[in-house]
């Protein structure tokens, strides 16, 4: 469980480091099965990347904030996140579907997107994590139809 934690917290923290991540901070819970990872990176609102050392799995929690259940953005998203497993994405910048579990939530209209992984992949599962996030926000949301979504909800400037 500790090393989980290890690896996860190292990956992160040398994003943090390398000054990607601002305001980066950890919460562990008192058995340390589970830590809230938060930082600030792409967007004003800090992001929050939960790690649940039980299962193991990483959550990025509410992603994408006010998004209906079953609107075109819930499953556009959902498709993005199927799409980036094919093999016609460049291997850098695919997500493994054969080494990690992909799950989009969406709970009171906030997606969420969980990532299984074997404990001796938490490193990676992190690295996965962060591109991920970086995918949404320069795929998923700059190149599709969602500037105004952007702007509302990440106040991103209209330009």
């Amino acid at each position: 469980m500790q090393q989980i934690v290890r690896a996860v917290t190292s990956e992160l923290q040398n994003y943090a480091d390398r000054g990607i991540f601002q305001n980066f901070s950890r919460i562990q819970s008192a058995d340390g099965s589970q830590v809230d990872f938060r930082f600030r990176w792409l967007a004003t609102t800090p992001f929050h990347l939960k790690l649940n050392t039980s299962k193991p799995e990483l959550e990025l929690r509410n992603v994408l904030p006010a998004v209906p259940f079953r609107s075109e953005m819930d499953k556009a998203f959902r498709a993005f996140l199927i799409q980036r497993c094919d093999t016609s994405i460049a291997s850098h910048r695919r997500l493994d579907g054969s080494r990690f579990a992909f799950n989009c939530r969406n709970r009171q209209q906030n997606l969420s997107v969980a990532i299984g992984f074997q404990a001796r992949d938490a490193g990676a599962a992190a690295k996965t994590a962060v591109n991920l996030l970086h995918e949404i926000f320069n795929n998923f949301l700059a190149e599709g139809p969602y500037q105004n979504y952007m702007v509302e909800t990440f106040n991103v400037p209209e330009e």
